[in-house]
């Protein structure tokens, strides 16, 4: 299984959105769950989208199921 970064940048090395950029964000402040945010460039990006989710269990089998091979970013 993936082991889940929260609050850093990782490149997507497989599965859906490959090449893309996401960042898993810790929400439970504000909405009470945490988003995933992915675009195709960190600097100028023209292409994305966010996901949101209620728990981490929901984030897990969302990160699972996208099939996703991340490296994480420093």
């Amino acid at each position: 299984m993936l082991k889940i970064e929260l609050e850093k940048q990782g490149r997507i090395l497989a599965g859906f959105y490959e090449g893309y950029f996401v960042k898993l964000h810790d929400d439970s402040n504000v909405t009470g769950g945490y988003y995933t945010f992915i675009v195709d460039d960190l600097t100028a990006p023209t292409d994305g989208g966010d996901y949101w989710v209620e728990n981490r269990e929901e984030l897990e089998a969302f990160v699972e199921s996208s099939q996703w091979e991340i490296e994480w970013l420093e």
